[in-house]
């Protein structure tokens, strides 16, 4: 099992992608033979929350959230590996977030029913796009936030669809937050309360 995690560094130098290493999914001790950094074509100190993704053909996808150098627009990277030890930037980025909404930050990644899903949150708000591709060809919906408070991730239980944020009752973090989703024909999500 491996865990992959960003050390932020309190002097603004670039962040390092690191990894933890488990034999039982339980306990995890640092790999302190892996670290590496984003190119100078990210804003390498903010890069954190590596989400990875094994696609039908065994590659393995991280998105990452960051900002690109010459524009300071925030986007995900995307990073590519065969087997989890080197990882490769891909040319373009996983996504970039309109100039005013800064980092995306949180991304989740699932399928079901049919469409891929790409999660994020910006400015505490949770947002996704969907596709019937894997990587490619996002489309926006009618109503990309998810009513789910701050930060959502998903995950599909007995083949539902749910959605866990936290309302931050004043502060970061806080209460939890449960919604359920509901696939409709053409991918775009409706949402009913969680029971």
């Amino acid at each position: 099992h491996y865990l992959f995690y960003t050390v932020r560094m309190c002097d603004g130098s670039p962040a390092k992608i690191c990894r933890s290493v488990s034999a039982d999914g339980f306990h995890f001790e640092k790999d302190g033979t892996f670290a590496f950094t984003l190119s100078d074509k990210y804003t390498a100190p903010s890069a954190r929350d590596p989400k990875i993704i094994k696609d039908e053909y065994g590659v393995y996808h991280m998105i990452l959230t960051t900002s690109l150098s010459d524009n300071r627009q925030g986007c995900l990277a995307h990073l590519v590996s065969d087997d989890l030890n080197e990882w490769r930037e891909l040319d373009e980025p996983f996504y970039i977030a309109p100039e005013e909404m800064g980092e995306p930050e949180c991304a989740d990644y699932f399928y079901k029913d049919g469409y891929y899903y790409l999660v994020y949150s910006l400015k505490g708000k949770g947002y996704y796009m969907y596709s019937k591709d894997p990587f490619s060809n996002w489309q926006l919906p009618e109503e990309p936030i998810i009513p789910c408070k701050s930060v959502p991730k998903a995950a599909i239980w007995n083949e539902r669809l749910i959605f866990t944020g936290f309302n931050g009752n004043g502060g970061y973090a806080g209460t939890m937050t449960f919604m359920e989703a509901v696939v409709q024909k053409d991918g775009q999500l409706t949402y009913k309360s969680f029971i």
